[in-house]
């Protein structure tokens, strides 16, 4: 009994005496250290530590081109900068129209368009991206709505309001690839500004030509009118009516004048003379004729006078309407002019460049930017916990 006692002791010695070679004298520092900066070690260095790994070993190198252009009009007034130096050819920057080309670019359309004369998303896809760089990836999966998300991420586009030039930067895994995608930008942006020429050419010589319809219906029913008024009244011109029949009454008056003056002086000089009863006559007649001419130009409803002002209302609507046809007409013929010349251009400032060396990521600048944001967070919190724990206390 008493030995094995001593047997069970030994071995509780020996079980010992391993466990106390087994663990490093620096074992328990150690824990204590990481116990006590473990929270910066979570959420500080460790942070830091995987994005050093990835920009520094894993991430791949991007190749970046850059093209830029410039759009202008030859209708728009000109400002300064860049202007100045245009101000010789006549020609205006358009700076309304150049913000549809920016968007154009980083839109759903351009990607459409792109995708019809390369692999775009395969270009995305190249076999030396790294995994998190690459598409489809980690945060972006093979939708449209991903992919156009990523595209955004590798296409900038920056618009300078002093010069008005777009610069366009294009970021890919190949410097030809990046080359070729800014060159194909270019292209799209240049078919966009040719289809905006198209269309307002087009809306502009639709506008002008339903004008001239417009116009040439005003000039019908003025023409029908004025017919529905001579067919009714049964006349020509009523003015030229009316000259006609004041000309006739100023001709009887004339002689009527004339008839009273002689037998005027029949009366004066002789009295008895046969001639007087026949001048007498003619006078009484002339009088008449004048009075039923007179007649027809003022008095009733069916004289000549209330028949004028509707008339000549009716040949000033025809009038104003054939103005109007032939401002339409001219207008016409000025949009198709117009059709003719390009009104929109897009100038290109600096071709897409082919890059010798890849300038993204920006390792070192990554590295130090995640280590200054998780430093600044960790510091706030830390503060913020402190102050929790200073207020529990009291």
């Amino acid at each position: 009994m008493d030995g094995a006692d001593e047997s069970s002791a030994s071995r509780d010695l020996i079980g010992k005496f391993a466990d106390s070679r087994s663990k490093p004298a620096f074992a328990a520092p150690l824990k204590r250290w990481l116990k006590e900066y473990r929270w910066s070690l979570l959420f500080l260095w460790l942070p830091t530590a995987l994005t050093a790994i990835y920009f520094l070993i894993l991430a791949a190198p991007m190749y970046a081109s850059e093209a830029e252009f410039v759009v202008r009009s030859p209708s728009r007034p000109q400002l300064g900068g860049l202007s100045s130096l245009l101000q010789g050819s006549g020609i205006a920057k358009a700076p309304d129209d150049v913000y549809s080309v920016n968007d154009f670019v980083t839109s759903r359309d351009a990607i459409a368009a792109l995708e019809k004369d390369i692999d775009l998303r395969g270009l995305f896809g190249r076999p030396e991206a790294d995994y998190l760089a690459r598409y489809p990836n980690l945060f972006y999966d093979s939708s449209n709505e991903s992919f156009y998300k990523y595209y955004q991420k590798r296409i900038t586009v920056e618009y300078d309001t002093t010069t008005e030039i777009t610069t366009i930067t294009v970021k890919a895994f190949r410097a030809d690839d990046a080359q070729k995608l800014a060159s194909l930008l270019i292209q799209e942006s240049e078919a966009l500004v040719n289809r905006l020429n198209e269309r307002a050419h087009a809306n502009a010589i639709r506008d002008a030509e339903n004008d001239v319809k417009l116009a040439e219906s005003r000039v019908t029913d003025a023409q029908h009118q004025v017919l529905g008024y001579r067919t009714r009244e049964e006349m020509l011109d009523p003015s030229k009516s009316s000259a006609a029949i004041l000309e006739t009454v100023g001709k009887l008056q004339a002689e009527l004048v004339a008839t009273q003056t002689r037998l005027a002086e029949i009366d004066r000089n002789s009295p008895g003379s046969p001639l007087r009863s026949g001048l007498q006559t003619q006078v009484s007649t002339l009088q008449q004729q004048v009075q039923n001419q007179q007649s027809k130009l003022t008095g009733s409803d069916a004289s000549m006078a209330p028949k004028i002002p509707e008339y000549e209302q009716l040949m000033l609507q025809q009038e104003f309407a054939a103005k109007e046809l032939a401002s339409a007409m001219a207008s016409l013929e000025s949009a198709r002019a117009e059709s003719r010349r390009q009104q929109i251009y897009l100038d290109r400032v600096v071709e897409a460049n082919l890059p010798d060396k890849a300038m993204f990521p920006k390792r070192l600048i990554s590295v130090l930017v995640v280590f200054i944001s998780c430093f600044i967070a960790f510091s706030i919190g830390k503060l913020l916990l402190a102050g929790v724990r200073e207020h529990t206390q009291e």
